[in-house]
């Protein structure tokens, strides 16, 4: 028994500090951002297509610098602020690509508006009386 109760004295401090030990690196680990960082990308991508480099190009750029900080806090192993940055990464990239798309129509409303004034020009042009020649 007295070995027992001995061994059970220089176990219990051990497992003491070895649980807190344990606990804290299972919670050090953290939520990996791979699923953010692809999000962001393909967000990123989809305001490429949409012609917001063009349309966009503040929204773009903001999307863009925000996605490579977010890569560079995943490779330092800060996840969580890899996918707190990956999100306004996506955020900035949806935007672009709405601005990109409201752009598009603004512009497409301007040559419709464009082509009215002229059809309305040539019809008061062709309602006016003719003039007989005296």
């Amino acid at each position: 028994m007295t070995t027992r109760s001995s061994l059970g004295r220089v176990w219990s401090p051990a497992l003491a500090l070895a649980l807190p030990l344990a606990l804290m690196a299972g919670c050090a680990s953290g939520p990996k951002p791979d699923a953010a960082l692809a999000s962001g990308s393909s967000s990123l991508e989809a305001a490429r297509a949409a012609g917001a480099p063009e349309l966009a190009a503040v929204e773009i750029g903001d999307a863009r610098n925000k996605l490579d900080q977010a890569r560079t806090l995943a490779q330092a192993g800060r996840s969580r602020d890899a996918i707190r940055m990956a999100e306004q990464a996506d955020a900035d990239a949806q935007l672009a690509r709405a601005r990109a798309s409201s752009e598009r129509a603004r512009r497409a409303v301007d040559e419709v508006d464009a082509s009215l004034k002229t059809l309305r020009e040539e019809l008061a042009r062709n309602a006016a009386p003719a003039r007989l020649p005296q």
